[in-house]
């Protein structure tokens, strides 16, 4: 059996590609993975480490952006229909 040791700067600047994209798609699993990211690289203080902890904090905002708009949106959607009188 052959003893790697797992390479975590490259692991959360994986999680920081992926959890960009699924911020924009869904931005719950997006904002999941991005703090995901942001623990793993604090394992490491490599340079690949550093960038994943920057990606990883551009999709947790991105997220927390794209998951507020969709919440207002949603609400006021609901209020137009008159299925939610939360603005009268």
């Amino acid at each position: 059996m052959v003893d790697e040791k797992i390479d975590f700067g490259l692991v959360s600047y994986i999680l920081g590609i992926v959890s960009i994209v699924l911020s924009l798609v869904t931005p719950l699993s997006g904002i999941i993975l991005s703090i995901v990211g942001i623990v793993i690289s604090k394992k490491e203080k490599n340079l690949a480490s550093k960038r994943g902890k920057k990606l990883c904090t551009i999709a947790l905002i991105i997220g927390i952006i794209v998951f507020v708009v969709g919440v207002a949106f949603m609400i006021y959607q609901l209020n137009q229909s008159g299925a939610l009188n939360v603005l009268e």
